[in-house]
Parts: structure tokens; sequence; C-alpha cells
């Protein structure tokens, strides 16, 4: 009787030890093996809502070997301009990257962020997809980034404390602007442009720094600016772009498969549907604030000839010369001025 019950423990500690065993081993398996962190603009916007998608998507056919971590702009303590330094060398692997944010950095970039150039949405999109290849090149160049995908953002407006219905009402309106285009075309319109992280805008409206602040008007709204302004001005006719993209060793480090898994569901979950999305957010960001007593002034036909000829004469040549005269111009005339209708010159 001894014997069988030592023999009996012996068994019973056996199959503990397979069981233990075996539950080190799926936890191992299921242990991530790839953690990245990920930066995007801000939370509270609605391309936020697509990296998570992304994120919660590729740790699911990754069979949780990727683990993604989001994050934020604000949570960083950052405004935006910083961003190709903070994916290029290694703070974050995966980076929402805004042309208008690094235009000081990398003014090639802003090329799509030129305010009223694009007539509509057809076209816009059209410009950015044509643009696509050359954005990946140049972030791999400068910023030692690989590009997954391209995205959009709504239509941009002036959430505004005065009614702008006139050029001279422009006149001296201190305006929150988020690019070195959109600054042109403040200054050219007469108000003062002032560059202002968008986390603090609310803020800085509310104690009447600003008058006024330039954003896409489905943000704006979410970040309640109908509370610290009574006027929506416009929208003008753009679609700021965004890089979805990932550090370049981070990116050799990973299997073939994943890197597929993260490629096909970037396109598919964000670039894919940001362009049919984009309508729905404009007509939002407009109803939804007039709805909380926002007033909605559109620009009228002579505000948008005003701003077209601002364009023209002012914006895009300043562009040319920031972002490199003759290769700027090359660029523009090869890839945008055929959706466009004009081309511009070196000089």
């Amino acid at each position: 009787m001894h014997a069988r019950r030592v023999f009996g423990w012996l068994g019973i500690m056996s199959i503990g030890l397979v069981l233990v065993g075996t539950s080190l081993a799926f936890a191992q398996a299921t242990r991530p093996q790839f953690k990245l962190k990920l930066v995007g603009i801000n939370r509270t916007l609605d391309p936020y809502k697509l990296w998570e998608e992304w994120a919660q998507t590729v740790e699911k056919r990754s069979n949780s070997r990727v683990q993604v971590e989001l994050t934020s702009l604000p949570e960083l303590g950052f405004g935006g301009a910083e961003t190709i330094r903070l994916i290029k060398n290694g703070v974050v692997d995966v980076a929402e990257i805004y042309g208008g944010y690094v235009a000081g950095e990398l003014p090639l970039l802003e090329i799509l962020e030129i305010p009223g150039i694009f007539p509509d949405p057809e076209t816009a999109k059209k410009a950015i997809m044509a643009w696509k290849p050359t954005e990946a090149k140049l972030l791999e160049q400068k910023a030692d980034a690989v590009l997954l995908a391209m995205s959009v953002y709504p239509d941009q407006a002036f959430f505004s404390k005065k009614p702008l219905r006139t050029l001279d009402d422009f006149k001296g309106i201190k305006t929150r602007v988020h690019s070195v285009a959109l600054s042109q075309l403040v200054a050219a319109l007469g108000g003062e442009p002032l560059t202002v992280a968008f986390a603090e805008v609310y803020t800085a409206l509310e104690r009447g720094t600003l008058e006024a602040g330039i954003t896409g008007t489905k943000p704006g709204y979410g970040l309640r600016w109908y509370e610290v302004t009574k006027y929506l001005v416009g929208p003008i006719a753009m679609r700021p772009h965004v890089a979805f993209a990932v550090n370049r060793k981070v990116w050799k480090s990973l299997p073939d498969d994943i890197q597929a898994i993260m490629k096909e569901e970037a396109e598919r979950i964000i670039e894919g549907p940001s362009f049919r999305l984009i309508e729905e957010w404009n007509k939002e960001g407009i109803t939804k604030s007039v709805a909380k007593g926002m007033e909605h002034i559109p620009f009228s036909p002579q505000m948008q000839a005003t701003i077209k000829e601002i364009l023209r004469t002012k914006v895009v040549p300043d562009w040319v010369k920031r972002a490199g005269g003759e290769e700027a111009a090359r660029l523009f005339n090869e890839i945008i001025a055929p959706l466009v209708g004009f081309t511009v010159n070196a000089s």
C-alpha cells in the first residue's frame, strides 16, 4: 500500500509538472515578441480611432506577437514639430506625421498643405495618392522611416470670436495656425498668425490670447472650441495629410509576415476609409458646431477669389523657395500641376 501511495503521488506530481510546463510554454508563446509605441496627434480626433483599430487588428492577426502601445503628442509633451526627430531617434516606433507640423524641418511635405489648392475632394485624393511614392522616399531619407499609409483630415475653418465676412474683418485678428502655408494665408488676409499647440488653443481662446483658430471642422468640435468661439468661417478647401510611418530600424527587425500584416492593415483600415470618412467628418463638424450655438459663415465668392489669388501669387511661390527652388518646382509641376491647372517656376 505504501509503495502504491508513493507511485500515486509521483504520478500526480508528474502530471502537475507537465501542466506547469505547458502553462509556461503557453505563456511564452503568447508573450509579445515585439512591443511598438505609436504616437498620434490627439486622442480626441476621429483618425485616432483608426490607429486604435489598426493596433488591435495587428495584435490579433499576429497572434499577439505584436503589442502596440498608443500615446499622443500632448501626453508626451510635444506640439508636433518634433515628430520627425521622435521617429528618427526611436523615441517612438510608429508615428502619425502631419506635413504642416514638420514643414520647418521637411518643407517638401507641405506640398499637400497649401490652403485652397484642391478644387474638390476627388482631386485632393488623386494628388495625395500621386504624391505618396515621393513622400515615402522623403521619409526614408530624412526621417529614417518606412511609410505604411497616408491619411487625411477634414477641411480647415476659422473658429472665431468675431464674424469674418469681408477682407477688412480679418485685419489684426490673432489667429492660431498649424503650418507655414496657413500662416502666410492669414498674414496676406491681414490677420496675425500665431503658432499654438492644438491642445492649448482652447485655453488661449478662452483667455483672449487668440481671437480665432484654424483647424478641421470636426477636430475643432471635438475639442469644444464652440464653447470659446462664436463663428465658424469657411471652410478652406484643403486636405491636411498625415503619413503613418514606422522607424526603419524597427521595421527591419520585424519578420516578413508581420511587416505584411502591418502594411496591409494600414492600407485597409487607415488609408482606404479615411478618404471616405472625411466627407462625413466635414459635415459633422459644421452641423454639430452650429447645433452648439455657432453661426456658420461660408466664404463669399469675393473671399474665395481673394484666397485663390493669395494662393497663386504668395503661398505657392513662397513654398517653392522654402522647399528647395528647382526641385520643389519640378515636383509640383509634375505631380500637382496637372490636377490643379497651374504651374510654378523656381524663381
